[in-house]
């Protein structure tokens, strides 16, 4: 192997803490905006927030999107041992 490329046996693994993604397609206005799920310290937990905009009196400009988070739960796994559906969430 040539001096300037590396082994790709040196490269530590990512570990993922979740997914959290937009909800583009909603099923009725109240539904989340974003929503998904995360891993903390080993233990679950599904998310569901909602987007809003920043009114400018505090440390984010007048305007800017953010997101803010309604629900966080602990994860219930069903006894096939499958997590729930992010799609599902409400």
């Amino acid at each position: 192997m040539a001096e300037n490329q590396t082994d790709n046996t040196d490269k530590k693994e990512k570990k993922s803490l979740g997914i959290v993604f937009q909800n583009f397609d909603k099923a009725s206005p109240q539904s989340y905006d974003l929503k998904g799920t995360v891993n903390i310290d080993g233990i679950k937990y599904r998310i569901g927030g909602y987007k809003a905009e920043a009114s400018g009196s505090g440390k984010m400009k007048a305007g800017a999107p953010y997101f803010w988070l309604h629900r966080v739960e602990k994860l219930e796994v069903n006894q096939a041992g499958d997590s729930f559906d992010p799609a599902t969430m409400e």
